[in-house]
């Protein structure tokens, strides 16, 4: 029983590509599937954080390759995986965390600050998938994809966040269109909702929405409105992670699991 439990979350032999794994999320994701047995692809557009976590990992005994990449753009990401086809031979996992957050109030963003959103978290979103399911039909093993999107896709929960907001929402939509038109490629598509999640992108991004003058409100975070009390943090994120893109989940596709502390529910 032990050895079957084992194997339920073993990615022995599979290479996984985890973008936005310099740090926060992205990098919990790529450490526990490095130590569930993936070679990892460390994607990010911090060159030196990539390098940094990809070299932690072969500490550790892994395998992993640093790849810097602007999501938004085509060429960048096609060339993602070339090099991870080229250095693993196949892509058997994608583990999407590559996000922007900034906070704009709606009245006063601009149609750059919008499109810039949108280019990296949905449209990086569909080129980072659309290259993964290429791969995984040319290797003709099927796979498994987990977009981290966002309770912000079904509902607003702070202020001055519509823009990351819309482009959850799409990136949730592109989830389960995804897992509709390629399940008969054995290839299932998942997303991960998290909720409240300490991060330093988060910081950073509260940090900044407070120097231009913006208080940070809304209904996340009213008081009581967690249940189970407290953020997460991205190890939370990254047990779901590994769960959906495991042999455990083998027959879950097309599934958004909010990991919020049950934020969506209050």
């Amino acid at each position: 029983m032990k050895k079957m439990l084992e194997e339920l979350y073993q990615l022995q032999g599979k290479t996984a590509v985890v973008t936005g794994a310099g740090r926060g999320i992205g990098l919990a994701v790529a450490d526990l599937l490095a130590a569930a047995g993936a070679r990892i692809v460390v994607a990010d557009i911090l060159a030196n954080e990539a390098e940094a976590a990809a070299a932690e990992i072969r500490r550790n005994g892994g395998e992993a390759l640093a790849v810097t990449v602007d999501i938004a753009e085509e060429t960048a990401v096609k060339q993602l995986y070339a090099q991870a086809a080229q250095h693993f031979s196949s892509v058997d996992v994608l583990v999407h965390c590559a996000a922007i957050f900034p906070k704009y109030p709606l009245l006063q963003i601009t149609v750059e600050q919008w499109d810039r959103v949108q280019a990296v978290n949905l449209r990086g979103t569909m080129l980072v998938m659309r290259e993964a399911i290429a791969q995984m039909r040319k290797g003709g093993r099927g796979g498994a994809i987990v977009n981290i999107s966002s309770v912000s896709g079904e509902r607003e929960v702070v202020f001055h966040n519509a823009a990351y907001g819309a482009s959850k929402a799409g990136m949730t939509n592109l989830t389960r269109a995804a897992a509709l038109e390629f399940g008969s490629d054995n290839i299932r598509v998942n997303a991960v909702l998290p909720g409240g999640t300490a991060t330093p992108g988060a910081a950073e991004a509260s940090a900044k929405m407070r120097a231009a003058g913006y208080e940070l409100k809304g209904p996340m975070v009213h008081p009581g409105r967690i249940p189970l009390g407290a953020m997460g943090t991205p190890q939370d994120i990254a047990a779901a992670c590994l769960f959906l893109a495991s042999p455990a989940a083998r027959y879950i596709t097309g599934q958004c699991l909010a990991v919020d502390g049950g934020f969506l529910i209050s």
